[in-house]
C-alpha cells in the first residue's frame, strides 16, 4: 500500500513540471521573433566589425604606400647629392678651360710647335677628367637660339641663307653636367634684316590738273 501511495505522489509531483515545460514550449512557439531578433543583432554586429577591419586595412595600406614614397624620394635625393657633389669644384675649373681656349686661339698654328702641343695636351686631359663626371661642352654655333641653354649677348643681321634667330658666333662656350646647366653659352644671334621702304607707286592716282594763271582782276574788284 505504501509503495502505491508513493508512486502516486511522485506522479503528482512530476505533473506540474511537465505542464510548465509544455507552457514554455507553447510560449516559445507563440513568440517566433525572439530568436530571429537575436540572430539579426549578431549578424549586424559582425558586419560592423568587418567594416571596421576593412577601414583599418585601408589606413594601413595608405601608410605603407606613403612610407614607400618617402623612402624612394630620399633615395633619389641621396643619389643626386652624390652625383652633383663635385659641381662647385667643376664650376671653378670652367674659367681654366676658358684660359686654355684663349691661349690656343692667340698662338700661331704651327704644326710642330711644342708649346702649343703641350697646352693642347693639358687641356684635353682636363676635359677628359671632367667628362668622366658627366660634363659636356655646349657649342651651339649654327643652331637655333634656345634661351634655356644660350645667353644672347649681341645681334647681327642674318647673312644670306641664314634664318633669323640662328646662333652666328659663340663668344663663350657653355657647359652642362648631366641634366643641369653649369653655364649658359654666350652667343651672338642673327637678327632680321632691316625693313626697306619701297618707292611710292603712282598707279591709281588721279592726275593733278595743270596749274592755271588766274585772270586779271577787274577794275571794279580792285
Amino acid at each position: 500500500m505504501k509503495s502505491k501511495r508513493g508512486a502516486m505522489a511522485t506522479e503528482r509531483d512530476e505533473a506540474p513540471d511537465d505542464a510548465r515545460a509544455e507552457q514554455g514550449a507553447a510560449r516559445s512557439e507563440s513568440e517566433p521573433g525572439a530568436g530571429a531578433s537575436g540572430e539579426g543583432s549578431t549578424a549586424g554586429g559582425a558586419d560592423e566589425e568587418i567594416a571596421r577591419l576593412r577601414a583599418r586595412e585601408e589606413e594601413l595600406l595608405r601608410a605603407v604606400a606613403e612610407l614607400s614614397n618617402v623612402l624612394r624620394r630620399r633615395k633619389t635625393e641621396a643619389e643626386q647629392s652624390m652625383r652633383y657633389a663635385q659641381e662647385p669644384i667643376i664650376r671653378e675649373l670652367l674659367p681654366v678651360l676658358d684660359d686654355f681656349d684663349r691661349a690656343l686661339a692667340a698662338m700661331p698654328g704651327h704644326a710642330g710647335d711644342p708649346v702649343r702641343a703641350g697646352i693642347e695636351l693639358v687641356r684635353d686631359r682636363l676635359m677628359q677628367i671632367l667628362s668622366k663626371e658627366g660634363v659636356a661642352p655646349i657649342n651651339p654655333e649654327g643652331q637655333p637660339f634656345d634661351h634655356n641653354v644660350h645667353d644672347a649677348i649681341g645681334q647681327r643681321v642674318a647673312p644670306p641663307g641664314i634664318q633669323p634667330g640662328t646662333v652666328l658666333e659663340v663668344a663663350q662656350r657653355g657647359y652642362r653636367m648631366g641634366d643641369r646647366i653649369l653655364r649658359h653659352a654666350k652667343v651672338v644671334v642673327a637678327g632680321a634684316p632691316p625693313n626697306t621702304t619701297a618707292a611710292p607707286s603712282m598707279e591709281g592716282n588721279v592726275p593733278r590738273p595743270p596749274d592755271t594763271i588766274p585772270p586779271p582782276l577787274d577794275e571794279r574788284d580792285r
